[in-house]
């Protein structure tokens, strides 16, 4: 299974718009603004430790045309129910909780630039909610409209940051910045390269080659909305362990895990509460695998690139200690199919999907046989779980 054709979505989206909203054609602007997978770097950018991403043709769309008042109308093929907010009284709450993306999109750039004019636009994600970071890709698509209807110039650093702000401050998510920056920075055949402490960016071609590989998304059926789960927890544990760690060795200024050296993590953890020596152990051991996986990469060695994909899955299950009963079923499933080089589940692991590298030649057969297992596994999703290719792509883009 495929994900939607860009082309035949943008105009089907345009068709609605037009007809829907009495919108001029001439007058619509589309964004399409890519989900990302992260192959390695499970669960630390917020601790300031690297991370490897990569765009996927899969999208959030959104037709607009501007407002001559600072007024939002906002629809989705998603959701039900409109959104309708004002950009010189932003409300604390609106109509509809997907409308969140868009109140704190407007709230990260009020607080930098002056916005007058609003937007009203019709949005369709191409798998919401299901790990690919479709949260960070919707709300990039609205900084991009606004600060194009507004005539702002924005350096891709800056979209990474109000992007961030918007999740930390006016979301209610204490992420890092891996999902944005693999998005605003995503390149075609190339993975990247984010260090996520000096924030900055190197992409490598895709040395394994188009032919080595195809990309799976398997997704569980469940979606889930990160502020709800354990994710700003597992946040506050990492720097728990950091400010206990940076004691032990001296380091009063610590506050994340990057902030504390690995030699310090291998003489003082095991002082560390149990639970917080696992949040560590997670982080460092995954630091590791990212550095290991890159090489990998650019040798070209895609089996041991895929072993660390499943080391990073595994970490995260047994010392980060997330994901549920079905993602690990899932997981499990993927990991054992015949012709899977590696996998691990995406996003926060509280629900979502698993991505997966497999062998072209039985990717067809692989692809079947995890949507078999699964939909008996949980036949209460079979409905809604489905397994799907994907390939990389750039990062947001005007069509």
């Amino acid at each position: 299974m495929e994900f939607p054709d860009l082309i035949q979505a943008k105009q089907k989206l345009v068709e609605t718009f037009e007809r829907e909203e009495g919108v001029p054609l001439e007058d619509i602007r589309i964004l399409a603004s890519p989900y990302r997978i992260c192959p390695l770097g499970a669960h630390i950018d917020h601790q300031g430790g690297p991370v490897l991403g990569m765009t996927v043709d899969a999208y959030t769309l959104m037709a607009f045309v501007p407002t001559n008042s600072g007024e939002f109308k906002l629809r989705s093929q998603n959701y039900p129910g409109r959104v309708v907010l004002n950009l010189e009284d932003v409300p604390d709450r609106t109509g509809a909780f997907w409308g969140a993306f868009a109140r704190g999109a407007a709230l990260a750039l009020k607080e930098e630039f002056q916005i007058s004019r609003g937007l009203k636009a019709f949005l369709n994600g191409m798998l919401p909610g299901c790990g690919l970071s479709s949260s960070a890709s919707v709300l990039l698509a609205y900084l991009h409209a606004l600060a194009e209807v507004n005539a702002i110039h924005l350096e891709p650093w800056d979209l990474v940051r109000l992007t961030q702000k918007a999740e930390n401050k006016y979301i209610g998510l204490n992420n890092g910045i891996l999902d944005q920056t693999s998005i605003v920075f995503g390149r075609r055949d190339h993975l990247l390269h984010i260090d996520t402490r000096e924030k900055s960016v190197d992409s490598f071609p895709d040395t394994p080659g188009k032919e080595a590989y195809r990309i799976v998304v398997a997704y569980s059926g469940y979606s889930r909305e990160l502020t709800t789960t354990g994710y700003n927890t597992r946040v506050e544990e990492c720097r728990e362990a950091a400010s206990l760690l940076a004691q032990r060795e001296g380091n009063p200024k610590a506050e994340i895990l990057s902030d504390v050296s690995e030699a310090s993590f291998q003489r003082y953890g095991n002082t560390l509460p149990a639970h917080l020596f696992r949040r560590a152990h997670h982080f460092f051991s995954e630091v590791k695998r990212v550095r290991e996986g890159l090489v990998a990469w650019q040798e070209g060695r895609l089996d041991d690139f895929g072993r660390l994909m499943v080391d990073s899955c595994q970490s995260s299950i047994e010392y980060y200690e997330c994901g549920s009963q079905a993602i690990h079923d899932l997981q499990q499933i993927v990991s054992s199919t015949d012709g899977m080089i590696g996998s691990r589940f995406s996003g926060g692991g509280f629900g979502g999907c698993v991505i997966g590298f497999v062998d072209p030649a039985r990717a067809e057969d692989a692809v079947a046989n995890i949507q078999f297992a699964y939909q008996k596994c949980h036949p209460e999703v079979a409905d809604h779980a489905a397994v799907y290719f994907t390939g990389s792509t750039d990062g947001v883009k005007f069509l």
